[in-house]
């Protein structure tokens, strides 16, 4: 009997001192996402309104990394009771452990109450898990502003994580003013102290022209009297953070914009597939690049079909042909690709385009008929009336030509050339998306969803799956669906996740719909007031 108490006790004091190592584990919430808008200066992948700074969608990845294999009742119980003392390190770790359903019963109510208990004593590592919380509306209200008030603390507590995130913030211009100076101030201090994606982030940001080669001097701030202590183990999460650097301004040269497309055309498949939007979970049998150009274009990606129309413009990889490559273009500026709308100005301006347009039109190339009504609707060109316009549309709709099916069903859905008609518009998208076209599929299922026609939940599964293939329409769609609860409960951290997909590259609605959710929330008061012009 006694060796069985001796041995019992020993068992006991083990497991105390093991606990005793865990409460100092600082655990890092996995929900992290992207921030950062930029302005239309940077032109970033295929658009002058991306973003320079983007993200995947968040990925699962394990929380914590435990001691051991497994997580003995004794441990469990130890954590509570030191919790239940009031040790903040024991509070953060229990919420982690409920919110993930480590070695606890997942409980989110159980998990905000711990975490926030260990924030209300100004633990960093809670603050910053906390803001994440709040800045992806996990457990509690989506609230980004309250969010940034939380990683500044974690951040001038000395935290790398929450510094790069400080730093992301300020190129944002939605939750306060932009400032990259202060942007590459936190994030140098988050590379200083050796934050890898702060680094690679750092040089591509001095890439970018967005602040100079002047050496910030990250000054010491003494604002918070709460330390970091060095974590005994830490298990971080993959961030993903890259600087979109695909360039095609209106400064660059023809060639310098050749040589971009081309590049992007020898990428590596899974880059490829991050520029164009194409999920990079998406199966394929044929995976070339021309294969996933062309999947995307068809999808809706304004990426796409801009290095399309370049490609065709440019004969690289393809046998040149200005008129496809202006219907490309027409097609990309209808999504948001600026860049395409300044390449369609350059080619008309060319004294051989409108002759090899009519020449083409006179050949019943349905094309060159689509190209020059949608250049007249667009008001790039005058030399066509509207009525004009619409008839060279409709002999390309006789030829189930799917761009001018889709460009038909915009005119009748907004009056633009005829009489609105929005029932007409819908036949349109249906009969080109039996022929095949996803983005008119998108479309079509947006328009019902609104209409409130049919099942919603499958029109928007259409959605979903078109916004893995690339199309931005769907990622702006789905975004309003979850904005106003349609086919969806409400919510707006999700809703906010899509616009910032479908802002990031060019979709203008989707950026006025992201200042709009932002706006509904900012506190009043100077410090969370945007004073920016608004040119992005």
């Amino acid at each position: 009997m006694e060796h069985f108490v001796y041995f019992t006790v020993r068992i006991f004091n083990y497991f105390k001192r093991q606990i005793l190592l865990l409460k100092k584990s600082i655990l890092i919430i996995t929900l992290l996402t992207a921030f950062a808008v930029l302005p239309q200066s940077i032109q970033a992948q295929d658009t002058t309104k991306s973003l320079v700074i983007k993200t995947n969608r968040p990925r699962q990845y394990p929380l914590i990394k435990p001691k051991y294999s497994s997580y003995p009742l004794i441990a469990a119980y130890l954590l509570v009771k030191q919790a239940n003392e009031g040790d903040p390190y024991a509070e953060h770790e229990l919420g982690l452990r409920y919110l993930f359903g480590k070695g606890f019963p997942a409980d989110t109510a159980l998990a905000l109450k711990w975490i926030k208990k260990a924030v209300d004593k100004n633990l960093p590592y809670a603050k910053f898990n906390y803001a994440i919380m709040l800045n992806n509306g996990v457990g509690v209200p989506w609230n980004p502003f309250e969010a940034f008030e939380n990683f500044m603390f974690a951040a001038k507590s000395g935290m790398p994580e929450a510094q790069y995130a400080v730093g992301v913030f300020y190129t944002d211009n939605l939750v306060v003013n932009r400032n990259y100076n202060e942007a590459y101030k936190w994030i140098k201090k988050a590379a200083d102290a050796g934050l890898d994606y702060a680094i690679s982030t750092l040089k591509k940001l001095k890439e970018s022209g967005l602040v100079t080669d002047q050496d910030f001097i990250a000054e010491t701030d003494s604002t918070t009297s709460y330390h970091l202590e060095p974590p005994v183990d830490i298990s971080l999460i993959e961030q993903n953070w890259e600087l979109d650097y695909f360039s095609f301004d209106a400064d660059s040269s023809d060639e310098k914009k050749e040589a971009t497309v081309k590049e992007l055309l020898n990428k590596n498949k899974a880059e490829l597939k991050q520029i164009i939007g194409i999920s990079d979970s998406l199966a394929m049998r044929d995976t070339s690049a021309i294969s996933l150009i062309n999947l995307a274009a068809k999808s809706g990606s304004p990426e796409a079909l801009y290095i399309a129309g370049m490609s065709y413009m440019k004969g690289i990889e393809r046998k040149p042909d200005s008129i496809k490559a202006a219907a490309l273009y027409i097609r990309a500026y209808r999504l948001g690709s600026m860049s395409s709308a300044k390449a369609l100005l350059k080619m008309i301006q060319k004294e051989t385009f409108f002759k090899t347009l009519k020449d083409s039109i006179d050949a019943e190339d349905p094309d060159a008929m689509f190209a020059w009504a949608g250049l007249t609707a667009l008001g790039f060109d005058f030399q066509l009336t509207d009525r004009q316009a619409l008839d060279l549309l409709e002999k390309a709709v006789e030829k189930n030509h799917i761009p001018s099916l889709i460009e038909m069903g915009l005119a009748y859905y907004s009056g633009s050339i005829v009489k609105k008609n929005k029932n007409k518009a819908m036949e349109y998208w249906k009969k080109a998306a039996e022929l095949g076209s996803l983005e008119a599929k998108v479309r079509y299922a947006f328009t019902a969803i609104i209409e409130k026609q049919g099942n919603a939940t499958q029109r928007l599964s259409v959605l979903q799956g078109a916004s893995e293939e690339g199309s931005v329409l769907a990622q702006s769609a789905l975004g309003y669906c979850y904005e106003n609860g349609l086919g969806v409960d409400k919510n707006k951290a999700i809703a906010v996740s899509y616009y910032r997909e479908a802002a990031m590259r060019g979709n203008e609605v989707a950026f006025e719909s992201l200042k709009k959710i932002y706006n509904s929330l900012r506190p009043k008061g100077n410090k969370f007031q945007i004073y920016e012009a608004e040119n992005r």
